[in-house]
């Protein structure tokens, strides 16, 4: 009887060892679950440069131009968003809010923010928010290369 007690005992002890392991396991993925953070913004990392055809656009036009872009800025008074200039894009080409590097033709680059949409802006374009009709056909229409920052 007393051997039986015995390893009843010594099974009690594995047992609550193994349920401590256990725990501690478990303890630990929580702990890692907890730790995962998304990588900051400048950790992102930066697509490749594409070719886009680009043209110049104003708040306001014949229309019905609002002043308000796709994702509700107003843009009415500045052709800035964010400390960035205020492109319209494709937003199955380039995701609404997104941070991209543009390169123009005579080699000068810019930031902007995809914070609009056109109804002719599909695929590979961009349409370059400018203060007024004059800035926008002195821009034309010129092919440019864009990368997404962020």
């Amino acid at each position: 009887m007393q051997s039986a007690e015995s390893r009843n005992e010594e099974l009690t002890k594995e047992l609550t060892k193994k349920d401590a392991q256990i725990q501690a396991l478990e303890d630990e993925i929580k702990a890692l679950k907890k730790s995962k953070k998304k990588p900051a913004p400048d950790a992102t990392k930066t697509s490749a440069w594409q070719t886009f055809t680009a043209t110049a656009y104003t708040a306001y036009c014949a229309e019905g131009c609002t002043g308000i872009t796709k994702t509700g800025v107003d843009v009415s008074q500045s052709i800035y968003y964010e400390g960035a200039r205020v492109i319209a894009v494709d937003p199955s080409v380039i995701a609404l809010g997104s941070t991209v590097e543009v390169r123009l033709a005579d080699g000068s680059n810019f930031r902007a923010k995809a914070i609009d949409t056109g109804g002719a802006i599909k695929g590979a374009r961009l349409d370059l928010l400018v203060a007024n009709e004059a800035d926008a056909v002195q821009f034309g229409r010129q092919s440019v290369e864009l990368r997404v920052i962020k």
